[in-house]
């Protein structure tokens, strides 16, 4: 039987070490980060870090221990249709300091935070405004020729997973039919296929759909088989440190396969 959800408090997520939290920090910015390089009035350049995440419990607190580790503000941001936590970093010092050191420790693994990293690195080293007006627009133009292979993980790839799931990673609960867990990404059907290899799951197929406004390609893989889920599960729990370790939590409680493992995130 299910458990009764009321009866139950949720264990809080579980603290990471520096070096965890480094790798699940960059994917976290793989997953929903944006470095961004702006220009003010046309005369110089400014440097931007923005991760904005839905106001959802949880997501807030991990956004300040971030904070605490490498530096910038945290803020609550009032939506049209949803409210937003976000993470910000403006100062320069910080970026030399901390940032940027960051992803020398743990390179980003998508191919769109690889060229916005290289774009910015770029202008922070040689701000030259009219070079800049000529560049902003061709930041994305080699993306074809990134030669982004996973075939070998990287040593942080675990906890950079835990991370970018934080951000790009859903969990599932089907009133009729199996739980899953799914996770999609636009352009970089390797770092999907990378995901679903590291889970064991190199049987399942990857679906490629188009966006209907966009046009770009989205790959995305589902993994819904008990022994799948088992492993996702056990690779979560002790990394996930925002909303999604809610979510994983209600999952696992609502679904009849994990009963067994409730104990795992809630105590009586």
């Amino acid at each position: 039987p299910l458990l009764i959800m009321s009866s139950l408090s949720l264990i809080p997520a579980k603290t990471l070490s520096k070096q965890k939290l480094d790798a699940f920090t960059v994917g976290l910015l793989d997953g929903n980060g944006s470095l961004q390089v702006n220009h003010c009035r046309s005369k110089s350049l400014q440097f931007r870090l923005v991760v904005k995440l839905a106001d959802k419990p949880n997501n807030y607190a991990m956004l300040c221990k971030i904070v605490e580790t490498y530096g910038g503000s945290v803020r609550y941001v009032k939506g049209t249709k949803a409210n937003f936590v976000q993470w910000t970093v403006n100062n320069k010092d910080t970026f030399l300091k901390s940032i940027l050191p960051l992803f020398d420790i743990c390179p980003p693994l998508t191919t769109r935070m690889q060229l916005q990293l290289e774009f910015f690195i770029k202008f922070c080293n040689n701000p030259n405004v009219e070079q800049y007006f000529l560049e902003r627009n061709l930041k994305f133009a080699t993306r074809d020729k990134v030669k982004s292979n996973l075939s070998t993980l990287p040593s942080y790839f675990a906890n950079w997973l835990a991370g970018f799931i934080e951000a790009e990673g859903s969990f599932i609960n089907r009133t009729s039919g199996a739980s899953s867990f799914s996770i999609a990404q636009n352009y970089d059907l390797y770092l999907i296929q990378a995901i679903r290899n590291f889970y064991g799951q190199n049987h399942l197929s990857i679906s490629v759909k188009t966006g209907k406004v966009s046009d770009i390609t989205l790959y995305e893989v589902s993994i819904a088989n008990r022994d799948g889920v088992n492993r996702i599960i056990s690779h979560c729990a002790p990394l996930l440190q925002g909303y999604k370790y809610n979510q994983l939590a209600e999952f696992v409680l609502n679904s009849r396969a994990f009963q067994d493992r409730v104990k795992e995130f809630y105590k009586c």
